[in-house]
């Protein structure tokens, strides 16, 4: 017997639920939709978005702020926010209580390229191109000189983090993988704000502290280069002290190479 209560019970709870949402369901059929609700998730400091650059790709004409709720097509407001360039991931999705919410995480870039042609655009840690935006600059690693590569013409395409002999690997992949070891160094992060690169498409580091340009070469054994400029800076530097040099050179192989400032 008190099985048999038991399950009518559940039997009862069960088809409250089963009204309950239909109600709920029809009630949400006659909702129009409102503002929604916006979330941004920045990952760093940059602002190439705001609230209202993600309800415009919401909300794309004059009939979208009188649409039911249940007739939006979600699927095709998460599309157009991805295709936004400073949006990395969109979540598009609506509320039980009839609300739609709206969350973004924005795209990080990690170095800034100004080519030969005085263009400029960003790559993002994940090596896609993005093209500067008008309402923020980034405040980054720059990378420029000799590049001539354009944003038009890598816009579409994943730069490859690492080298691969099956594939030709560009300047802008070796400059990628460059700016994604700086990066992901707290120390060489606040260290290196510029990276040039010379007429014979080697590279050539700006430190923010010291008077000397490390002249890095080929953009190839980053981390043993790295390696290198550390232990150097640790032993070398910190006794003779940081303006003694003009140029430390990591190119030659198990060596460093330094020229010395002459008053």
């Amino acid at each position: 017997m008190k099985k048999i209560i038991n399950i009518a019970l559940w039997l009862i709870a069960l088809s409250l639920i089963v009204v309950g949402l239909s109600f709920a369901n029809k009630n949400q059929q006659k909702v129009k939709l409102t503002t929604p609700i916006i979330k941004i998730d920045y990952a760093s400091e940059n602002r190439f978005i705001d609230e209202n650059d993600v309800l415009k790709e919401v909300i794309q004409t004059e009939n979208d702020t009188t649409r039911l709720l249940n007739l939006l097509d979600v699927a095709q407001i998460e599309e157009r926010l991805k295709n936004n360039f400073a949006i990395k991931n969109a979540q598009v999705y609506k509320t039980v209580d009839g609300k739609l919410e709206v969350s973004v995480v924005q795209n990080r870039p990690i170095v800034r390229v100004i080519n030969n042609k005085n263009e400029s655009y960003y790559i993002d840690e994940d090596g896609f191109l993005m093209p500067t935006s008008t309402k923020f600059t980034a405040r980054l690693l720059v990378v420029n000189g000799n590049i001539f590569s354009r944003y038009t013409s890598y816009n579409k395409q994943k730069l490859d983090l690492m080298s691969d002999s099956l594939k030709a690997t560009t300047l802008l992949d070796e400059l990628y993988q460059l700016a994604t070891f700086i990066d992901g160094s707290e120390f060489w992060k606040a260290q290196i704000e510029q990276i040039y690169v010379n007429k014979e498409l080697e590279i050539e580091l700006i430190p923010k502290v010291g008077n000397h340009i490390i002249v890095f070469g080929k953009p190839n054994n980053i981390n043993a280069k790295f390696k290198k400029l550390i232990v150097f800076y640790e032993k070398g530097l910190s006794k003779t002290g940081w303006n003694e040099y003009s140029k430390i050179n990591l190119s030659y192989k198990n060596q460093i190479v330094c020229t010395k400032i002459y008053n």
